[in-house]
């Protein structure tokens, strides 16, 4: 601001000059990206302050500079899909810069994007905001950026500030680079895994096959060893963990790369990441009258109260389940025996189903009636399941990368099996007995 103060006699003239600025630290923070964007070169009409705004812009055409959503962390801390589910309606378009003010503040979010694929990511405090902000505004896919203040992510360790540029891999580089040596594990995790561009990106999906030509059931799988397979399991007594290890150990040593291969128990799993999972295999035992292990319980309860979130969301997410139980525990040919029979895992795959995953192989079912119990229904499931993934079941599954299967005790000490109407009735003193 100029001022300029006259004499009365009009014969002088006095000039101050005075500067008034800003501080970037009381700007809001959503401002401080906004200006970050225009100073690129990005028109304030491509800024929306809503995602659905911005998505519904991306998605009017597809030529254009990107559309960029400013949002704060609060408006998808509550929905972990939210920027995923966005990326896949708005496409090369979409550009989204998520602002957190206050901590602690979540990366999950831009991890998913990597996992995406094709994506530009950052996450930054904002005072590194512009030079990862022109990064991705020059990138020409898709771009998520965090940047968080440096108050929110004092004294967080596990905060990692990176980029994620696909670009670099074009000069034979690495796309992820972090400043610093740490890296949160979640983040190293995902870096360990291999195919990391193809989980959730259309070319995870196999390609049309071809009439007539060998192979063709394969097409139909997920049968290239650099996808990525989720093996998970519940179970009390160990059958289902055993069927879960043995299945993720013939699957590294028939042609999956051990870093592509998980197992554990389904409970230990973020039902929130289920989007992101190209292919799932879901061992599962019954407990008591019908009841899931008490290692699986809270993901089945997890997945059915998200259903209406996750619904839509797993279209690229390719499924097989191999139930276990007793078809007479109830009594040979009782109703109760009929019903409870592997209930948990037929449950499980309905559920599956109605959310729009699709269903890999038919379900499967262990019977300890069999002759060789449940081992005669698992072995024709998992012929099955081999056939449809690739992998080759000739090769034996040597090793045991994922645990020795525990003893029947530990497993019942570890999943609290004394539970339900039995351990109520044990505890009941007023009855008298």
């Amino acid at each position: 601001a100029i001022i300029r103060l006259k004499s009365a006699d009009s014969s002088s003239t006095v000039i101050f000059k005075y500067t008034c600025s800003i501080s970037e630290t009381k700007m809001a923070a959503s401002d401080r990206a906004i200006a970050a964007l225009v100073d690129c070169q990005v028109m304030r009409g491509n800024i929306y302050q809503t995602l659905d705004t911005a998505v519904s812009a991306a998605s009017s055409s597809e030529e254009g500079p990107k559309c960029w959503a400013v949002i704060t962390a609060d408006n998808v801390a509550d929905s972990p899909n939210t920027i995923i589910q966005a990326l896949g309606s708005a496409g090369n378009r979409l550009g989204v810069v998520v602002v957190a003010s206050k901590g602690p503040v979540s990366q999950m979010q831009v991890l998913r994007a990597m996992e995406y694929g094709e994506v530009y990511v950052a996450a930054a405090t904002m005072e590194k905001m512009d030079s990862y902000t022109k990064e991705a505004v020059s990138y020409s896919g898709p771009a998520v950026l965090l940047f968080a203040a440096s108050e929110a992510v004092k004294g967080d360790a596990a905060y990692t500030i990176f980029s994620y540029d696909p670009r670099r891999e074009e000069t034979g580089g690495s796309a992820f680079s972090a400043e610093g040596d740490k890296v949160r594990k979640e983040m190293q995790a995902f870096l360990d895994r291999e195919s990391l561009l193809t989980l959730v990106a259309k070319k995870v999906l196999p390609q049309e096959p071809v009439a007539g030509e060998e192979g063709e059931d394969l097409a139909g799988g997920v049968a290239a060893a650099s996808k990525t397979v989720t093996v998970l399991y519940g179970s009390d007594t160990g059958h289902a963990e055993e069927c879960a290890k043995a299945v993720a150990r013939q699957c590294r040593n028939g042609g999956f790369a051990n870093s592509a291969v998980r197992c554990c128990t389904a409970d230990s799993f973020d039902v929130g990441a289920l989007p992101n999972e190209p292919l799932l295999v879901l061992c599962i035992a019954t407990a008591g009258k019908g009841e899931f292990c008490g290692n699986g319980r809270n993901f089945y309860e997890k997945l059915a109260a998200r259903a209406d979130e996750l619904k839509g969301a797993l279209a690229n997410t390719k499924y097989a389940v191999f139930g276990l139980g007793d078809s007479h525990y109830w009594g040979k040919g009782t109703e109760e025996s009929r019903v409870n029979f592997a209930k948990p895992a037929r449950e499980l795959d309905a559920l599956m189903e109605s959310l729009g995953a699709s269903r890999l192989i038919p379900t499967g079912f262990g019977d300890d009636q069999d002759v060789d119990q449940y081992h005669t229904g698992f072995g024709e499931w998992k012929t099955q399941l081999y056939s449809k993934l690739g992998v080759d079941s000739t090769t034996a599954a040597a090793g045991d990368d994922d645990g020795p299967v525990k003893s029947d005790e530990v497993i019942k000490i570890e999943t609290n099996q004394l539970r339900g109407t039995l351990k109520a009735a044990l505890d009941d003193i007023t009855t008298g007995q």
